[in-house]
């Protein structure tokens, strides 16, 4: 996941589904302190779909799942 990954609390479903939508798009769970250019990852689930677009070339990303 990565050194900056915080886990969600056991119950909060859609916390859990955000995370795993960003990791199976590519994504790493990084400290930001090294990249302050790079856009923060969403706060909410309905709002991944558009960051992931958004952002083919993060930083935190790597070559996702669906070769994206």
């Amino acid at each position: 996941m990565g050194r900056a990954f915080k886990v969600p609390k056991k119950g909060d479903a859609e916390q859990w589904a955000k995370v795993g939508a960003l990791w199976f798009a590519g994504f790493r769970f990084l400290n930001h302190t090294r990249w302050r250019d790079a856009e923060p990852f969403p706060a909410r689930l309905r709002e991944v779909e558009d960051f992931v677009r958004r952002n083919p070339h993060h930083p935190f990303r790597t070559q996702g799942a669906n070769g994206s």
